[in-house]
C-alpha cells in the first residue's frame, strides 16, 4: 500500500542496534522464546532491505522513530485481531494514515509493507522482494527512511510491518 501526497550491512545494524529507541523497540507479544529478539530482526530487516536496495544503486534507509512507532502499532494490532491487513476495521488505528498520525510523522509520501509466517528477517525480505508490488515499494527511491514493527502472537506466529517514509518538507 503505497500513497503520495500532493501537497553496508553489518554498519546498518550496528547503527540501527545504537539508534533504536527502546520506547519504540518492537515487542514480542508471544510466551516462550521469540524466533529472535525483535530488535535483532528489526535492524536485520532494514539492513537487508537497504542491501536490496543497494543492489540496484539506491541510498540506504534511514530508520525514524515516528516510523518504528507507526509500524509496531500495526504489528501489535494485527496480532491482537489475529489477521494480516493493512486496514483493520474496529482498531483504534485502522488506517495507515490514522498510524502515522498517532505516531507524529508528517508525510509526503508513504508505502506500507507486511507480512506473516515468515521464520527470519532474512525470509520475509526475500518473500516481500518476490512480489512485485512489495518489491516495488521496498525499490522506490521516493522513500527516504523505514520504521520496522514486529510482533508475535501466542502461537508463535511472527507479524512483520515495514513502513516507508518521505517527511513533509
Amino acid at each position: 500500500m503505497a500513497r503520495l501526497n500532493n501537497a553496508l550491512l553489518p554498519s546498518t545494524i550496528l547503527v540501527l542496534l545504537v539508534s533504536y529507541p527502546s520506547s519504540l523497540a518492537p515487542r514480542v507479544v508471544a510466551a516462550g522464546a521469540p524466533l529472535a529478539s525483535a530488535v535483532e530482526t528489526a535492524a536485520s530487516v532494514l539492513a537487508l532491505t537497504n542491501a536490496e536496495r543497494g543492489r540496484v544503486g539506491l541510498s540506504p534507509l534511514r530508520a525514524n522513530p515516528r516510523l518504528v512507532r507507526a509500524a509496531q502499532l500495526h504489528a501489535d494490532h494485527m496480532v491482537a485481531a489475529g489477521r494480516l491487513d493493512h486496514v483493520l476495521s474496529g482498531s483504534q488505528y485502522a488506517e495507515p494514515s490514522d498510524r502515522l498520525a498517532a505516531a507524529g510523522y508528517t508525510w509526503q509520501a508513504y508505502a506500507e509493507n507486511i507480512a506473516m509466517g515468515q521464520p527470519s528477517a532474512a525470509s520475509v525480505v526475500a518473500t516481500w522482494m518476490r512480489s512485485s508490488h512489495h518489491r516495488s515499494n521496498i525499490l522506490n527511491d521516493t522513500y527516504t527512511e523505514l520504521g520496522v514493527g514486529f510482533s508475535v502472537d501466542r502461537k508463535g506466529q511472527p507479524y512483520y510491518v515495514q513502513v516507508f517514509g518521505r517527511p513533509a518538507s
